[in-house]
């Protein structure tokens, strides 16, 4: 029987892909693309919508990456055999003001600054279900970074 309390586990499973290395834009790493906007933008978080209608047009970073996890959370409450009604709202938050204590745990993992990503999920009786995790990126450069060689979409 289907339970709300496995929104946790599905707003995990996004958070993680969300940070992965695998999620990458035009080739370049999600993340670092949207800290350099944020930078560029004077924003010091990115809040991206999950519950958006899902779309086919992936014109820009933002608009890609809210259709590819919208997708990934309609197809894994199908998954789970979770009715959709059951989800009033869903966001990723990247937050790159990341709480310094928790960044330490990441000191030697990679070079950058700390971030903290947080999926949340909202259920129709105003429950949430929320997922953290914490990293460290640079803002995008393409000098600097390698590009991925997998199928991703070009603009």
């Amino acid at each position: 029987m289907a339970r709300r309390r496995e929104l946790k586990g599905i707003a995990n499973a996004i958070s993680g892909s969300f940070v992965s290395r695998n999620n990458d834009f035009n080739g370049y790493w999600s993340i670092g693309q949207i800290k350099s906007f944020a930078l560029d933008n004077g924003l010091t978080s990115v809040i991206l919508p999950l519950t958006l209608p899902i779309t086919n047009p992936v014109d820009n970073l933002q608009s890609y990456t809210v259709n590819r996890y919208a997708k990934m959370l309609k197809s894994l409450l199908i998954k789970q055999k979770l009715p959709g009604i059951w989800v009033r709202n869903a966001v990723i938050k990247v937050d790159f003001n990341a709480n310094a204590k928790h960044a330490k745990f990441y000191e030697y993992t990679t070079s950058g600054e700390p971030f903290q990503c947080t999926c949340k999920i909202t259920d129709d009786i105003d429950r949430d279900y929320s997922s953290i995790m914490y990293g460290r990126c640079l803002p995008h450069s393409a000098v600097r970074e390698l590009k991925s060689t997998r199928n991703s979409p070009l603009i």
